[in-house]
């Protein structure tokens, strides 16, 4: 076992990782096995296999950024890969994307649903016109121009794409539209049948994003298969994040609640409508949302409940655990004072008090069977003041 794990930890280049299961401690190690089904860490005290159902994430242990490269492109694939590239032309329905780690990729055009020219990163009202346009059902390929304050587009065939224009059939004519002119391109494709499902989403470290159906670690590179059937061998130096939790598990804040109610503790004349906006839950991707803090550590994922708050969920009764670590904002402790219940259907699951003095506490508790879950954050002994729960990581699991 040890000589299996020794040549292929030669093989793999010895890359460290950290890796965090759905329950349990993470785990620091070197990556020395990976297959569709398991990977092997050598850690110090020595070779542990994991299963891969049973993971949430792996990451890169110091992964090093390279150096910024201009991204000019952004190239989403109709599975919802995203490509970030400083480069993008077509010929004969073959698209070169130049990406910004400087490995080239060619990608059939029938799998790329749209391309974007323009950075939107400080401009979020033009980012929505361009998701809300790029998800609209059109007769045709479009050319995205932008008018003002809003984004029209042009109805026809794209053809061939070169640095300069993008050679354009409407109406029977073709024209040569100038790129420095264009926001971008939406692909059109026929309704066709539903693509598999994903088994994990790859992130390299210079922020491309791919939804994957099948992957495997071979010869120090990381081979994938994209759901849209797009093969890919990534360095594995160039790994920044695997999320498995696909499948396996759903963010509580990628969850829209079948209900949220909130009320104060002292009834108020100011508008309800902008005091629920005020004290809705956010989560840290929401529209002013924030990182979680807890307990001096940043937290990406998960929901920020104000007192007294109560969500109720929808689930299809196919999962099994409801997972957290739940706490009082850092913002706020050691003020703060809640009771947390949680009920799943008809069954008491947790009822606890939660102060900004206490240290976070993990939840991991039995959903089997559960249709709705309902989260009551209600008021503890402090009336409303500084009632900021944080429910950290909060997911569902298989």
């Amino acid at each position: 076992m040890h000589t299996v794990l020794l040549t292929t930890l030669i093989v793999l280049g010895a890359i460290p990782v950290e890796v965090r299961p759905l329950a349990g401690p993470s785990l620091r190690g070197e990556l020395v096995e990976f297959s569709p089904d398991a990977i092997v860490l050598q850690t110090e005290s020595g070779p542990q296999r994991l299963d891969v159902a049973s993971l949430w994430e792996m990451s890169a242990a110091g992964a090093v950024k390279p150096a910024d490269r201009p991204v000019t492109v952004w190239v989403e694939l109709i599975d919802g890969s995203l490509i970030r590239g400083e480069g993008y032309t077509t010929a004969a329905g073959l698209a070169a994307i130049n990406t910004t780690s400087g490995r080239p990729l060619a990608i059939r055009t029938a799998v790329i649903h749209a391309v974007r020219f323009r950075d939107y990163a400080s401009a979020p009202q033009m980012a929505d016109l361009w998701r809300q346009l790029a998800a609209a059902k059109a007769g045709g390929d479009s050319l995205v121009v932008r008018r003002g304050d809003r984004l029209d587009q042009l109805t026809g065939v794209i053809r061939d794409v070169t640095d300069e224009a993008v050679q354009f059939e409407s109406d029977g004519e073709i024209i040569q539209a100038k790129r420095a002119k264009l926001e971008g391109l939406v692909y059109y494709h026929p309704a066709a049948g539903e693509l598999a499902p994903r088994s994990a989403l790859v992130t390299e470290i210079s922020g491309t994003q791919w939804n994957v159906r099948s992957l495997h670690a071979a010869d120090g590179r990381l081979q994938l298969v994209s759901v849209a059937g797009v093969s890919v061998s990534l360095p594995l130096t160039e790994l920044g994040r695997i999320d498995f939790s696909s499948g396996n598990s759903a963010w509580l804040d990628d969850l829209e609640p079948e209900s949220s109610a909130w009320r104060p503790f002292i009834d108020t004349r100011l508008p309800g409508d902008l005091l629920s906006r005020m004290f809705e839950p956010r989560g840290p991707s929401s529209l002013g949302g924030q990182p979680l803090l807890l307990a001096g550590r940043t937290y990406g994922r998960g929901l920020r409940v104000h007192s007294r708050t109560e969500l109720v969920y929808r689930l299809t009764g196919e999962f099994r655990q409801f997972q957290a670590l739940v706490g009082i904002d850092d913002r706020v402790r050691p003020a703060g004072d809640v009771r947390l219940v949680i009920r799943g259907d008809d069954r008491e699951l947790f009822n606890e008090t939660i102060t900004g003095s206490d240290e976070p506490l993990p939840l991991a508790l039995d959903i089997t069977g559960v249709r709705r879950l309902r989260i009551l954050v209600d008021f503890g002994a402090q009336l409303d003041i500084a009632d900021w729960l944080n429910l950290c990581d909060a997911r569902i699991t298989k």
